[in-house]
């Protein structure tokens, strides 16, 4: 974590130097690291609480800065160890009665606790059951949103395609529309095609009767002057004669103008 790398052991520095108790320096150490990861720990108690830990950067992010102070408090601890054991060996050299390293040991076992309670706080069945839950409540979360999203595209293209199937609808009814149109506009054609027709068969019928009262007309004057063609031809008269191919001419011209007219 990048908590060890921030500063190098404060009793290993102090070492260095036989005119420095290194105690004293670690001690201080020790006290700031306490304070920081007491105040930390405040901090991720309450995100505990409520936050889903699980979706939360910054309770991750603290869970993370805690652990690597724990580690490096507990580097510490050991360098005050080492120091309250170096002051025994060497008791001529600092001077301390027996009272004052009971009071050095005392303050190591009193840091150990604290360390130790905020260990079991983050590892702890309490907080490990709560970040489980909340792991598990984010992924039911994501699942949720994945099948929310899964059904609103479903939604959407079955809409499309329901709007496509209406649009082709449309446009086969229209389609059909305009063919009924169309067919109801050549009805329309026939229907007067047909009215011409008949106007046309009707005229040429009345033009046909009239052309058969001519041709009865003419037959039965036909008649009248083959009776007179009998007559004259029984007898030897020239005038009779010149009138009878009059009225043959007469009647030619008649039929040639019934057939031209």
């Amino acid at each position: 974590p990048p908590a060890l790398a921030h500063r190098p052991p404060a009793v290993a520095m102090a070492q260095l130097s036989t005119r420095v108790d290194p105690f004293d320096v670690a001690r201080d150490e020790v006290d700031a690291t306490m304070r920081k990861i007491q105040f930390m720990h405040k901090e991720w108690k309450r995100l505990l609480e409520t936050e889903n830990t699980a979706e939360s950067q910054r309770f991750k992010d603290l869970h993370s800065e805690i652990v690597g102070e724990l580690q490096l408090l507990n580097y510490d601890l050991q360098e005050v160890d080492n120091s309250i054991l170096t002051v025994e060996q060497n008791r001529e050299k600092f001077h301390l009665s027996d009272e004052q390293l009971r009071g050095r040991r005392a303050f190591v076992t009193n840091s150990r606790a604290a360390h130790k309670e905020v260990q079991d706080d983050l590892t702890g069945r309490r907080a490990t059951a709560k970040m489980d839950e909340d792991r598990r409540k984010s992924l039911l979360s994501h699942r949720h949103q994945e099948e929310l999203a899964q059904q609103e595209r479903s939604a959407h293209e079955a809409s499309a395609y329901l709007q496509q199937e209406q649009f082709l609808q449309r446009q086969l009814i229209n389609q059909q529309e305009d063919e009924l149109l169309e067919l109801s506009k050549a009805t329309q054609r026939v229907g007067l095609v047909a009215q011409t027709l008949n106007g046309e068969i009707q005229t040429q019928q009345r033009m046909l009767d009239e052309l058969n009262d001519d041709m009865d007309e003419q037959v039965d004057r036909m008649g009248v002057v083959m009776k007179g063609v009998g007559q004259i031809l029984k007898t030897s008269n020239k005038g009779q004669i010149a009138g009878l191919m009059g009225l043959i001419l007469l009647f030619v011209l008649e039929v040639v103008l019934i057939f031209n007219t």
